[in-house]
C-alpha cells in the first residue's frame, strides 16, 4: 500500500540492461537470477528524475535490440 519499490524481470540481457543504466548514474538494484529493483521515492525523487529513468531505460532496451 505505501511501498515504492519496483522490480522488473529480465528474460534476456538483464545484466547488460542493470549495468548501463547504473553507468548512467542510476541507483538501481540486480537480484538474482533475472530482476532490476528500483525504488521511485516520492519524498526524494522529482517527477523529472523519473521520467529520465524511463528514458534511460528505454535507450538502452533499443540499443540493446540493435546489438543482438
Amino acid at each position: 500500500q505505501r511501498g515504492c519499490q519496483i522490480s522488473l524481470q529480465f528474460k534476456q540481457h538483464g545484466k547488460e540492461v542493470y549495468q548501463q543504466l547504473f553507468e548512467r548514474g542510476f541507483m538501481i538494484d540486480w537480484r538474482e537470477p533475472d530482476v532490476i529493483r528500483f525504488a521511485p521515492v516520492p519524498l526524494y525523487n522529482s517527477f523529472t528524475e523519473i521520467w529520465q529513468f524511463g528514458q534511460a531505460l528505454k535507450e538502452v532496451l533499443n540499443e540493446l535490440s540493435l546489438k543482438h
